[in-house]
């Protein structure tokens, strides 16, 4: 079957460049795609007219010689969410994947759908913002879809077990083997996994650090659980100190999502991380809990929104949420839809 053609306009060259190359991945196997951010170019595009199956362009964009694309799609990007919800109209900052979906046929690479396990990688600049909820939370719910999930924390607390009410713990002879030989490790992992609402790595019966369990560690056993290929998805959480492992594996992720509150503070330290990651090529998708209405949002300001999918925003609550009061109710709704 012959590759579809499509020609993506946007004169926000820096919106281009954020989106180009994964768009361009997700649909290589089935489309050939051109990125048009000079008006000129577009200008001369229109003049000439030619074959192409799919159009993107700027909302309030004029089609010369309409005639002559009667036979394409022509997609508006509208800066206005709400406009999303009326046909042949795409919101600009949703998710790359939501946008080659919103085309309306089969353009995603083989692999991206149900095939192969997928890690989510789940982290936050600053403690407090509702992390481990998110996580446990995400895990539960793609359980309850079908869906066979790993929830691995990398938190050296180990607090998620608080939340789920859980005294499992690895072994002894496990957590004694992560310190000397991984590879002996992981050959007994399958037999360390509990099997409660989702499946979870338990924690160390001490601390972490007592057995020199480092990040890379737990990146050896998400390596060697993704390999195996048993799980829809691994979800990671992660602690909020940054080092450079932990910087090459959220850009290895197939998802990362920054849990962060709207104050200044939370929203500037984001800001700087993702700065920092130039290499990344994870979907970052960001939810926004303890939000207040009244109070000053600065992430709707930020470049993060403009840029990034805010997919969640959960409202603050006069008492701290619980996994249990959380799990069932309609809170991160949205979230879990990107995951459908």
């Amino acid at each position: 079957m012959a590759k579809k053609s499509i020609v993506f306009v946007s004169f926000d060259e820096e919106y281009i460049s954020v989106i180009e190359y994964k768009f361009t991945c997700l649909v290589e196997k089935s489309a050939s795609v051109e990125f048009i951010s000079d008006k000129n170019s577009f200008k001369r595009l229109m003049n000439i007219p030619r074959k192409i199956d799919i159009l993107i362009v700027p909302e309030g964009t004029m089609i010369s010689h309409p005639d002559a694309y009667s036979k394409t799609k022509i997609f508006y990007l509208t800066d206005n969410k709400e406009d999303n919800e009326q046909k042949g109209y795409i919101y600009k900052y949703y998710s790359v994947k939501s946008i080659v979906e919103k085309l309306g046929i089969d353009l995603v690479m083989d692999g991206e759908g149900a095939k192969g396990t997928r890690v989510i990688g789940v982290y936050s600049v600053a403690g407090g913002t509702g992390k481990t909820i998110t996580s446990l939370v995400l895990s539960y719910k793609l359980r309850k879809k079908g869906k066979r999930v790993l929830y691995i924390s990398t938190v050296p607390q180990q607090d998620f077990s608080y939340y789920i009410d859980s005294d499992s713990s690895l072994s002894s002879s496990f957590s004694y083997q992560c310190s000397i030989n991984m590879k002996n490790a992981l050959k007994t992992i399958d037999g360390e996994i509990v099997n409660g609402d989702f499946e979870y790595l338990p924690k160390f019966k001490n601390l972490p650090v007592s057995y020199q369990i480092s990040f890379d560690t737990y990146m050896q056993i998400v390596t060697y659980m993704k390999m195996k290929n048993v799980y829809d998805y691994i979800i990671v959480e992660m602690s909020s100190d940054i080092q450079q492992s932990k910087l090459k594996f959220m850009s290895e992720c197939d998802k990362v999502i920054f849990v962060t509150t709207q104050d200044e503070v939370a929203v500037r330290q984001m800001e700087t991380l993702i700065d920092s990651m130039s290499d990344n090529s994870a979907e970052v998708l960001i939810v926004c809990n303890r939000a207040v209405k009244m109070r000053e949002d600065y992430l709707k300001s930020s470049f993060l929104s403009k840029h990034f999918e805010v997919v969640e925003r959960i409202d603050e609550y006069g008492k701290p949420l619980t996994y249990d009061t959380v799990k069932d109710s309609i809170l991160f709704k949205n979230l879990i839809s990107v995951f459908e």
